[in-house]
This record gives C-alpha cells, sequence and structure tokens, in this order.
C-alpha cells in the first residue's frame, strides 16, 4: 500500500454511519470539532465527544447542533494530566459500550513550555501518549469485538523531527526539558512508535486480536492546520512565538473543511478495510506513506512499549498498560 492515495472529501466521502459508536479524544475544539461534525453529520448511532474544558464541550454542544441530532452525542469531561481520572473515564466507557466502530486518539498538547502533571510525568507524554494509550488499550476489546472497527492516532510529520538519540529508557529520560518543539515532535514519534507496536502483536495474534481482521490501526498526519495549538507556541516562545504564528497562520488548513481529512479516511472509509491498510501512516490527500526511519526502529517500539506499560502499572496498578 506504499504510496497508496485517494483524494477524500469527508462531505460526500464518509459512508452512510448509520448503527456505528464512536469515541473521540479532543473532540470539541480545532480538528477534534472538525471530526465530531463530520461523524454526526453522517448519522452516527453514537458519540461520545471527550474534553477537559467544560467551555469547549458546552461551544461544540451548541455548535454541533448544525451538523445532526446532538442527542446522539453525549460529551464527557476528561483530563488526560491525570490518570487515575483517565482510568475512570475509560472504565466507564466499558461499561457503558455494547460495541465500539471506532477510537481516534486526537487529543494533544502543541508546541509549549515544559510541565509536569500531577502524576509527576511529562505532561506532552502523558497527553499524548501514555494518558491515550491506556484509553486504547482499556477500550481495545470493545474494538475486537466490533467488525471492521479502527483505532486511529492523530500524529503529525514533525515526527520526523524529533531528537535523534531518544532512547524511552525511563521517567527520568522522559522528564528532561527538552525544549518546546522538541517536547511535541518527541510524542509524535512516540504515537507512531505505538502504533507500530501494537500493529506488530496484532500480527502475532496477541492482546486478542487476529491479523487481517479489525481493529484496523493507523496514525495521521493532518497537515498544517490552524487550531488552538499555535497559542500554545506562543506561550512557550513569546513574541518570537507570536510572530512566527502570525507567519504561518494564513497559509494553515481550516481543522472542519481540510484538517481532519485524513484521520477521518482512517476511521471511517471502506477503502481501510478493501486495501487492507493497516500500521500505516496515513498523510494528506490520504496518501499511505513511510514514516520515519526512526519510527519503524523495531527496538525502539518495544523499548516505548515497556516503558509506557511500566508507567500504567506503577500509577494505576498491575493491570494497566498491558
Amino acid at each position: 500500500m506504499l504510496g497508496s492515495s485517494n483524494k477524500f472529501d469527508p462531505n460526500t466521502d464518509i459512508p452512510d454511519l448509520s448503527g456505528k459508536v464512536f469515541v473521540v479524544t479532543g473532540g470539541s475544539a480545532g480538528i477534534g470539532y472538525g471530526i465530531s461534525a463530520h461523524i454526526l453529520q453522517h448519522n452516527c448511532q453514537k458519540l461520545y465527544l471527550l474534553g477537559k474544558k467544560q467551555h469547549h464541550l458546552d461551544e461544540a454542544a451548541e455548535g454541533l447542533k448544525q451538523y445532526g441530532d446532538i442527542s446522539r452525542v453525549e460529551f464527557i469531561q476528561v483530563d488526560l494530566e491525570d490518570l487515575h481520572h483517565t482510568d475512570q473515564v475509560a472504565k466507564r466507557l466499558t461499561s457503558e459500550l455494547d460495541s465500539l466502530d471506532a477510537l481516534v486518539l486526537n487529543a494533544g498538547l502543541g508546541v509549549g513550555p515544559y510541565g509536569e502533571t500531577k502524576d509527576g510525568i511529562d505532561s506532552h507524554m502523558q497527553v499524548n501518549v501514555f494518558a491515550q494509550h491506556h484509553l486504547a488499550l482499556t477500550l481495545l476489546p470493545k474494538l475486537i469485538a466490533t467488525p471492521d472497527s479502527r483505532l486511529c492516532l492523530q500524529s503529525s510529520d514533525l515526527h520526523r523531527a524529533a531528537p535523534s538519540d531518544i532512547k524511552f529508557a525511563d521517567l527520568e529520560e522522559i522528564n528532561q526539558d527538552i525544549g518546546p518543539t522538541y517536547l511535541y515532535n518527541r510524542t509524535k514519534l512516540a504515537q507512531v512508535l505505538l502504533v507500530r507496536a501494537l500493529y506488530r502483536r496484532k500480527q502475532q495474534g496477541q492482546l486478542g486480536m487476529q491479523p487481517g481482521k479489525g481493529p484496523w490501526i493507523n496514525a495521521t498526519h493532518p497537515g498544517g492546520v490552524r487550531t488552538d495549538q499555535q497559542e500554545q507556541a506562543i506561550d512557550a516562545y513569546g513574541t518570537l512565538g507570536k510572530v512566527g504564528v502570525a507567519v504561518i497562520r494564513p497559509f494553515m488548513k481550516d481543522p472542519i473543511d481540510q484538517g481532519c481529512r485524513p484521520i477521518l479516511f482512517a476511521a471511517t472509509s471502506n477503502t481501510i478495510k478493501e486495501e487492507k491498510i493497516d500500521g500505516s501512516y496515513i498523510v494528506p490527500d490520504c496518501k499511505v506513506t513511510e514514516a520515519s526511519s526512526q519510527a519503524l526502529d523495531e527496538d525502539l517500539q518495544e523499548k516505548l512499549w515497556a516503558l509506557t506499560e511500566k508507567i500504567l502499572k506503577g500509577k494505576l496498578g498491575s493491570g494497566a498498560g498491558q
């Protein structure tokens, strides 16, 4: 499938989603709002929209009325900077869901200053990687039980600019302030690494998965998109960041019209199953391409998987992170 591409317009190319159930993280603003709008517009049975900020959830509830019946949407506040709260939401979803057609892991911190969560972990890695990996593994049995299901992670081509000396050896390494841009790029690399590690486990018949069946597991790159993440860059770089954002923002994509296309393709298109697009990296315009050599390093994938498992078990107990 390398090099396969097609134009995908979510307004016309998303199939009818009647009877299908979706969970979207970061679904109340930016690209996530665009994802939510298109899923609702195409008649999903249920959309669980997860977001951190209540005012964003309230704004999304009002705005989504133009796209469909919002009684089909359940708005859930989740703080990915709190692993115990994330775990509570994951368990709630597990208890409520009979099936899950797509888990869309879109939430994320952008380029921004270093900080640690209440769990004592670099906030970028916890929000973008560890917390959402826990959601994915907790909900994996629901995905496995649902035919043609999808597991999609929003990565970025900036994974290609991650530090070359990353080892993912321990938490001490993770909790080093390597600068706003590298903090972000490292998480984008980590997302592709974990997609590949999970896909390999599927090919080996692990975690209850089977080769050639759902969930179809893919990472995506949205392209340059106008979102609130640019404000985080201003916080990180001050005047320089403000100038940089002002220069590039006019050239960035609209999150509803264009920015959500690759991940919606991964989450909804029949092409994914027909062409067995799995363990792949999808970029605009829905082209399957190779991730960086660093992202394809199996040893690094396994080191990150082991570290993620160790951190989640340490914070949440023996059943987490497996």
